[in-house]
Order: C-alpha cells, then sequence, then structure tokens
C-alpha cells in the first residue's frame, strides 16, 4: 500500500466529544494531514494562535458548548480571511442544516464525516482549485 500524498499544510478540528475528536484526528492523518485538536472554543483559539502558520484549514463541530461552532468559525476567519473553514454537526434540526447551509458558503459535513470526502474538499480548497461549494 502506498503513503498517502504529504498535505499542504495541517488542519485545526474543534468538536466537544473526545471519542469522535480522537477518531477524526487519526483518520485525517492516515491521509497524510498534521492536525491538531481542540475540544472548546477557548482551546481551539489559542492552538490557532500559537499554530497560525502551519494551519490553513479548521473543522469545527457547531454544536460547540459556549462560543458556538459558528461563531468560532467567524472568528478563526477575521483572524485569517484565507483560514479554509468547514463545518460538521450530527443531530442538527433539518432546518437548522438549511439555514446555516443557505446563510454560509461553509461547507457543512453532518456526522459520521465522510472522511474521504472531506479530505479531497481540503486539499481541492488549499491549493486553490475550483472548490466545490455545495452541501457535501
Amino acid at each position: 500500500m502506498s503513503e498517502p500524498p504529504i498535505a499542504p499544510m495541517g488542519i485545526l478540528i474543534v468538536d466537544p466529544a473526545p471519542a469522535e475528536l480522537r477518531h477524526l484526528k487519526l483518520l485525517l492523518e492516515s491521509y497524510g494531514w498534521r492536525v491538531w485538536a481542540a475540544a472548546d472554543a477557548a482551546n481551539a483559539l489559542r492552538v490557532f494562535a500559537d499554530q497560525r502558520t502551519e494551519i490553513g484549514a479548521v473543522v469545527v463541530d457547531l454544536q460547540l458548548p459556549g462560543l458556538q461552532g459558528a461563531r468560532v468559525l467567524a472568528e478563526l476567519g477575521n483572524l485569517s480571511p484565507s483560514l479554509v473553514r468547514l463545518a460538521m454537526s450530527a443531530d442538527l434540526p433539518a432546518y437548522a442544516i438549511t439555514a446555516f447551509r443557505r446563510l454560509s458558503a461553509t461547507p457543512l459535513f453532518e456526522k459520521p464525516v465522510r472522511v474521504r470526502e472531506m479530505d479531497l474538499l481540503l486539499r481541492e480548497s488549499m491549493t486553490g482549485d475550483n472548490v466545490p461549494r455545495t452541501a457535501v
């Protein structure tokens, strides 16, 4: 089996569920990504500040407690407009998913995340290829 191609930059994953955070981290690393993980908004902002030059994308669970996921995505986008931002969530009501997709160009992955599709979208986004902006 060949090694996955090295990813262009690292990813910050933000998810309050420890098992899901570890699982997604391991899967993305198996695709060649360097991954940082944070379980909440405060740690995500701290990790991003510390690793800003290494992190090219962020994947945030929209159901973060406290500073909600959409606000974390917006805050990180304000800090780094070129940052590739993806959202993920489970068990959001259909109206919330529809509203998020209508109001945001940020791709939304429903859990369980299809990691291969996320990997492809991240690579396309980070290399400047055409980025599909449709719902995933």
